[in-house]
């Protein structure tokens, strides 16, 4: 998560009323219906601007709802859709192939686990203006990668992993993507705020990814169950995922 000191929050209405929900939290960690309260007040926060919904979204604008290149949801659609079009190309062409395609002429090719992960996180990063929705994109791939190729020593464990991974198990990844994705955003908005109540950032943010990665698991599992994640409707499915998530907290 990014330092006390890289963002400061917004002082509208909306952004106070986020900050007193953030409090709630850390007064009562086992209190569920806190990070309800939490989420939605996020969500108004944002505000249209400030959350892209897709590129086919209805909302209009480029953005699908936002004109803000930096609106959070735009750089974890792209590192998502990404991250299915290089699991898709393993398991059509082989890693060997994909990687390939990867690799411009003069670079290094990936030999571990370990430098595939920082490719594949440099590839999403490469003419993309620094913000902090590109920093938790990115810190979230990570994580994920990570997790997936934690038992991987080799590229050829890599390639088994993705090969034999089966679609409950690829649906797992992405909503694990998208919890590790929204807590790096919260977490690096909130984390002076945190300090200032005396908490521990990792453990405050570390209850809410806890709770929200239950209320996904059981949202959004049976949902992914009727969607090809690879062809053109799962990728645009994936595109407005983010926004999707938050719009659950809308009342």
């Amino acid at each position: 998560m990014g330092t006390s000191q890289s963002h400061s929050l917004k002082t509208t209405p909306q952004w106070s009323s986020a900050k007193r929900a953030m409090t709630g939290i850390i007064h009562n960690l086992e209190d569920s219906q806190r990070y309800s309260t939490f989420m939605e007040k996020f969500l108004y926060a944002l505000g249209e601007d400030g959350l892209y919904y897709g590129l086919s979204s209805s909302r209009g604008g480029r953005h699908g709802g936002s004109s803000h290149k930096h609106a959070f949801g735009t750089a974890g659609s792209g590192v998502a859709v990404n991250l299915l079009n290089f699991v898709s190309g393993v398991r059509t062409t082989g890693l060997p192939q994909t990687i390939s395609l990867l690799v411009q002429e003069g670079e290094e090719v990936p030999q571990t686990p370990r430098e595939l992960i920082n490719k594949l996180c440099a590839l999403s990063a490469k003419d993309t203006d620094a913000n902090l929705d590109l920093d938790a994109a990115l810190a979230a791939q990570r994580k994920l990668l990570t997790e997936i190729f934690k038992t991987c020593e080799t590229l050829e464990d890599v390639e088994s992993v993705l090969m034999h991974a089966d679609e409950d198990t690829i649906d797992a990844w992405i909503i694990q993507f998208e919890v590790e994705y929204i807590i790096e955003y919260q977490g690096s908005l909130f984390q002076s705020q945190i300090f200032d109540k005396e908490q521990e950032p990792d453990t405050v943010m570390g209850q809410i990814k806890r709770w929200l990665h239950s209320q996904l698991d059981s949202m959004l599992s049976d949902e992914m169950k009727h969607i090809n994640l690879f062809s053109e409707d799962g990728k645009r499915y994936i595109d407005s995922l983010t926004s999707r998530i938050l719009e659950i907290w809308r009342r």
